[in-house]
């Protein structure tokens, strides 16, 4: 595990760099985990769709409406190859708080 690099003082660094084996680990489990999430969420949308003749409610649709978004941004965040201490996405960097292992020591 790649550790923040100490500058003069207290400050801390920490540089863009590729992702390593655990962060692909979070990234395949987190992205299994919300399409589980998606496709229970649209079963019952679905279910619900048809035992109500083409009724839903709509917290039910807006469940499986986000359940799908968190899928979808669980994918591009593992589509992305390198970690660094901020988000950008343009150029395909995930930011370090995403991976629980990188926070502790840094909360």
């Amino acid at each position: 595990m790649v550790q923040p690099q100490r500058m003069e003082g207290n400050e801390v660094t920490f540089k863009i760099r590729l992702k390593e084996q655990a962060e692909h680990a979070f990234d395949k489990d987190d992205v299994e985990e919300h399409q589980f999430k998606m496709n229970v969420a649209c079963k019952d949308f679905v279910g619900e769709f048809i035992d109500c003749e083409g009724e839903v409610f709509y917290s039910t649709a807006m469940k499986a409406m986000n359940s799908v978004w968190q899928y979808e941004q669980s994918v591009k965040n593992s589509a992305m190859t390198k970690v660094g201490p901020e988000w950008d996405h343009d150029k395909g960097v995930v930011g370090k708080w995403r991976y629980p292992h990188l926070r502790k020591n840094d909360e």
